[in-house]
């Protein structure tokens, strides 16, 4: 893939050679890995939303910033989406080994900072902030989980227009639209709102108290939408996704400059 950036140093791990990993890894011992699901996001998004999310967003900081891009990982913990065809999902216990060994191998071939870059954010939360304490006391690397959503969260509640974007919604279907405008279909779109009442700790809200949602089954997606989002995609733009992708570049260039620049132990955004 080629760059439009002036950018000329390649930092996408999938198209260099071991030589050229050689090479960069005088420079930088960071590596950003998008990790994602395959899973439906309403009647105007497709599959791949949280995989294209992060690997655009961290595409956007290897461009800039001292880091190397890893392939994606397409797969997650989903089994809340399997009420709608096209959606795969993987086991807990599956997900993390899986994760882990792609880190771990990494940090053999000398990287040293792993961050990954979670763009299921909220579904699978648990499970990566697991690999992040095995990381860490099991193979010495400084790992840190990076949810999307606490990268923009500020700026999203200054510019939601939606009371409620939980799924496929005003927050991921804007940043889409920043993206990969033409993988999205907004006559398609359709508000869906939640129950007016959520029990404590489980909002439907990305930005609420959603300490419990991750473990939503698919039979409680069935009742709660139709189309497969939930909250109001229409008022979604490219213009508020601009703002959400810029907060989380920011955020992520931040976090990856420390690290590069050796200050020592860093707190997880």
């Amino acid at each position: 893939m080629a760059n439009d950036s002036d950018h000329t140093t390649p930092y996408r791990v999938a198209e260099m050679t071991w030589q050229e990993i050689e090479d960069a890894l005088e420079e930088t011992t960071t590596l950003l890995l998008p990790v994602g699901s395959t899973e439906q996001h309403g009647h105007h998004m497709p599959l791949g939303v949280d995989v294209y999310m992060p690997e655009a967003i961290g595409e956007r900081v290897a461009e800039s910033s001292p880091a190397l891009l890893a392939p994606p990982i397409w797969y997650g913990v989903s089994p809340h989406h399997t009420f709608k065809p096209g959606t795969f999902t993987v086991s807990t216990e599956t997900f993390q080994h899986y994760v882990f060994d792609i880190c771990a191998s990494a940090g053999e071939w000398g990287i040293e900072n792993v961050l990954l870059l979670n763009g299921h954010y909220l579904a699978q939360d648990p499970e990566l902030e697991i690999v992040v304490r095995r990381l860490r006391e099991e193979r010495g690397l400084e790992a840190f989980h990076v949810p999307l959503v606490n990268l923009f969260a500020e700026v999203a509640e200054e510019i939601r227009t939606a009371e409620v974007s939980f799924h496929a919604s005003e927050f991921e279907t804007s940043i889409m639209l920043e993206l990969f405008p033409e993988f999205v279909h907004m006559d398609r779109a359709e508000a869906v709102d939640p129950p007016a009442e959520s029990r404590p700790l489980t909002d439907y809200d990305a930005l609420g108290e959603n300490q419990v949602g991750w473990s939503l089954s698919a039979e409680d997606m069935t009742e709660l939408t139709p189309t497969g989002n939930i909250g109001d995609p229409t008022v979604a733009t490219a213009e508020k996704g601009e703002a959400l992708v810029e907060a989380a570049v920011s955020g992520i260039r931040e976090l990856v400059e420390d690290l590069e620049s050796g200050n020592g132990s860093v707190a997880a955004p």
